[in-house]
């Protein structure tokens, strides 16, 4: 997480040399009065920038960004000379993205990216500016700049992480896709379905017209429509019953869960085979109302 540069090195202060391995064994909350001792001592005038350094990023790893930011800005403001002045502006931009100010942690880390081409933190960098753009919402940016990290900087200790969130966002894409699918299935549904009533409503008023009409017919003609009559009660029985289940399975369709587009629904796979089973019922009832009006026209053109 926190990289060493000049203060990988031998330091010149016993005291800056304490602050180094209390830093580097995790002890950070150790590390602060001795650092402050350091920044205060007036013979240590040439320790401060990397006391301040230190004291910046000991504040990181302890959370307290408002202490740790007014440690960097004072060193980025007094010691533009330092030999750790590149790290010192990296870590300002580590510090705006954990303060969840994404597009200013953007421009410092392009900046310094820019300016510090060669710096062992560059391909961190790269990686909170991906990380920065993903919270944004810009998705796609992001995976560039993930893959940018791959193809660029394949020793880099961000790789793996990259990798992971190139998976996460891939997996995010196709969520999206099948909650558009779904969405698309059940409207699908749904215009199907007025469909049907359409139809339905018409062949049942043509029905009841013939019924009305149709006095006796042949004997042949009279067993067709009363088994066209039977298959059509038990079909349309079917098909209310399986409606009935649907209604009973539940409301609209909820949300689908970790997508992205406005209005994505999520239809469970066994409501839509459900569906898509009351449909083709509904069909075949309509298949047989056909059949039967055909019946009931042949019947009343014999008499």
């Amino acid at each position: 997480m926190f990289g060493f540069s000049a203060l990988s090195l031998p330091a010149q202060s016993p005291l800056l040399n304490q602050a180094v391995q209390l830093f580097r064994s995790g002890q950070y909350e150790k590390a602060l009065p001795v650092l402050r001792s350091v920044i205060e001592d007036p013979s240590a005038a040439a320790q401060k920038p990397d006391a301040y350094l230190l004291l910046a990023k000991s504040y990181m790893a302890l959370g307290k960004l408002d202490d740790a930011d007014k440690s960097l800005e004072f060193y980025l403001t007094s010691f533009a000379g330092a030999a750790d002045y590149p790290e010192a502006l990296y870590q300002k931009g580590r510090i705006l993205f954990l303060q969840e100010e994404y597009e200013e942690s953007i421009q410092v880390l392009q900046q310094f990216i820019t300016t510090y081409p060669a710096s062992p933190f560059v391909s961190n960098a790269w990686f909170w500016v991906g990380e920065s753009l993903y919270s944004l919402g810009r998705v796609d940016d992001a995976q560039k700049v993930y893959q940018k990290i791959l193809t660029d900087f394949p020793s880099s200790v961000k790789v793996e992480a990259a990798q992971y969130k190139i998976s996460l966002i891939q997996l995010q894409k196709r969520e999206i896709e099948l909650g558009k699918l779904l969405k698309w299935s059940h409207e699908d549904f749904l215009r199907s379905l007025e469909e049907f009533q359409r139809r339905e409503k018409t062949y049942e008023q043509a029905i009841e017209i013939y019924q009305k009409r149709l006095g006796s017919s042949a004997d042949q003609d009279q067993k067709t429509i009363a088994d066209l009559r039977a298959e059509l009660a038990r079909k349309t029985a079917e098909a209310q019953d399986l409606s009935a289940k649907l209604t009973q399975a539940g409301g609209p369709p909820a949300a689908a869960a970790g997508t992205q587009g406005p209005g994505a629904v999520t239809v469970p796979p066994d409501r839509l085979a459900q569906r898509e089973r009351l449909l083709a019922i509904k069909e075949e009832a309509l298949a047989l109302k056909e059949r039967y009006l055909a019946a009931l026209e042949s019947a009343e053109g014999v008499k």
